[in-house]
């Protein structure tokens, strides 16, 4: 499934951050679709220290079982792959228990398994790659106003790797999100229905 990703040479930014891009069959962005049903938004999209004014914000994703599925793996041809070619990317042979250590899973899991793994991805409300919103209907809307009533399919782009010291991880943009609106119809309207047709 992933024979075709490579990662290309690390490069620098101007403020020191190391990156490799990655691309897939025949060179091309890496643009993934992976939720069959609709994925829960539990928080809000923001920033670690909640700037309101930020205009790219972190989103976490609720992983379903096929979510989980394909990251997982991923995350085992990464594994695998940064090993193999440790040398060309980091200039140095990294043993697998090294990469292991430093690497940071695309999925986030609770050490007790209290709660539902999530998929932590980047969004952008403002720039050039501003996120895009459509309605079940492929007609675009604005982003919702209330997160937590709402269930999105995403189009997720797996653009790079990051290193920082030893720590190794992906950043993952969502590109596009078909929301869906989540009934908010009273729930015991159907019962006290019901009942009224049992009375009469």
């Amino acid at each position: 499934m992933f024979s075709a990703l490579k990662l290309a040479e690390q490069v620098t930014s101007t403020r020191g951050a190391k990156s490799c891009a990655l691309t897939g069959p025949g060179g091309r962005k890496l643009q993934v679709q992976p939720c069959v049903a609709p994925a829960i938004v539990p928080f809000a999209p923001s920033t670690f220290d909640k700037d309101e004014a930020a205009t790219r914000l972190t989103l976490e994703l609720r992983c379903d079982a096929h979510m989980l599925e394909y990251f997982d793996q991923f995350d085992a041809w990464a594994e695998g792959y940064l090993h193999e070619h440790s040398s060309r990317l980091f200039k140095k042979e990294l043993t697998e228990l090294q990469i292991q250590e430093g690497y940071h899973p695309t999925v986030k899991r609770h050490p007790t398994g209290a709660y539902a793994p999530l998929l932590r991805c980047k969004i952008d409300v403002g720039g050039r790659r501003q996120v895009t919103f459509w309605t079940p209907q492929n007609v675009r809307r604005e982003a919702p106003e209330d997160w937590s009533r709402v269930s999105v399919l995403p189009v997720l782009e797996i653009v790079s790797l990051w290193g920082m010291g030893r720590d190794l991880g992906w950043v993952i943009q969502c590109n596009a999100l078909r929301v869906f609106e989540n009934s908010m119809d009273c729930p015991f309207a159907a019962e006290e229905d019901e009942s009224e047709s049992m009375e009469t």
